[in-house]
């Protein structure tokens, strides 16, 4: 399983090249109504690439969470059998 660090990582690219698109975008006075499209599109793209982003670090921690429970879970079960 990957590790929050590498999810951000691998996130960090896309988003970088979503908003480097869109800086070009904001920086244009007057952009055509093509240019106006492939903005919108981006936003909806945007919002599913965070919404990915979310979700993927939301079950990471979930995970983690009951790794750490069934550790201690486990600790407990061994100090239990040692001290009969």
């Amino acid at each position: 399983m990957e590790t929050e660090d590498q999810i951000c990582r691998r996130y960090e690219a896309e988003l970088a090249a979503i908003a480097a698109l869109d800086r070009s975008y904001y920086s244009n006075p007057s952009p055509t109504v093509a240019e106006r499209a492939h903005y919108a599109a981006r936003q909806v793209q945007l919002e599913n690439t965070r919404s990915r982003f979310y979700a993927e670090l939301a079950s990471f921690r979930e995970y983690g969470l009951h790794q750490f429970r069934r550790c201690r879970f486990l600790i407990r079960k061994s100090r239990l059998q040692r001290r009969r």
